[in-house]
């Protein structure tokens, strides 16, 4: 079994008060991989550390078998980590292939500065066009972002964080906002445009969870009180007790 990420130990405090306290989470490699908890439970806080735009009180957080604990967002999309939030994140005012065009050209290397590369790279507009496809705007390429509609916007979202070629996504509440028909097919974008990656998101929409997820993982205090199969968190009392409600694995079997 590979582990594309590993968590251990993880703390976090703002002055004295403890929000974090010894998270220990594995996500392996390929597999999609829910995190869920009752607001208040650290959930942001952890995907921010992650994915460096804050750090670590205490633990160690390693990406492939590489500490990673101390590196920033730029670093840690060189090493094939990419984050989607869960309030779009797309230039407005730029079209739906320029905001992608953008996502590729931040993930390439090479010498040439950032204008050269965006008048002359055929592989950002092969990739940016892959990914148009993939997300279902092809047809929206040209238009301004901030003309999308919000389930649009999602999915563009969705597609800057596939852009950068990254092999391990974080998703922040995919699907937040949505009404339940614009959920269904969010979650079939998902399924279809991480197939063979690693994902771990946090989602407040159970149906969405278990529907998607091979594993799921409950942060309650700052703490995983349990990971394990869809299934096998349904039956879970002491997960019922802290979030679910006493009724849901009655409900939901």
């Amino acid at each position: 079994m590979t582990i594309a990420l590993r968590l251990s130990g993880i703390e976090k405090r703002f002055g004295a008060t403890p929000v974090l306290r010894g998270v220990d989470l594995d996500v392996r490699a390929g597999e999609r991989h829910a995190l869920i908890g009752p607001n208040g439970a650290g959930k942001s806080t952890l995907f921010s550390l992650i994915a460096g735009e804050q750090r670590a009180s205490a633990g160690c957080i390693e990406l492939h078998g590489r500490d990673v604990t101390r590196l920033g967002p730029p670093a840690l999309a060189r090493r094939g980590l990419a984050r989607s939030f869960q309030t779009t994140s797309v230039f407005a005012r730029l079209s739906v292939r320029e905001n992608l065009r953008c996502a590729v050209l931040a993930s390439l290397r090479g010498g040439a500065g950032f204008a050269a590369r965006w008048f002359g790279s055929a592989q950002a507009d092969a990739r940016a066009a892959d990914v148009l496809d993939a997300i279902g705007l092809a047809h929206a390429a040209e238009r301004a972002a901030a003309t999308l509609s919000y389930a649009e916007q999602r999915a563009l979202d969705l597609g800057l964080a596939l852009a950068g070629g990254g092999q391990t996504l974080l998703l922040d509440e995919p699907t937040a906002g949505m009404n339940r028909a614009e959920a269904a097919r969010a979650l079939a974008l998902i399924r279809a445009t991480t197939a063979g990656k690693t994902l771990l998101l946090v989602e407040h929409d159970m149906d969405a969870v278990f529907g998607l997820a091979d594993r799921v993982s409950v942060l309650v205090q700052g703490r995983v009180i349990a990971t394990g199969t869809p299934q096998a968190i349904r039956a879970d009392a002491a997960v019922r007790e802290a979030y679910l409600g006493a009724d849901f694995g009655a409900a939901s079997s």
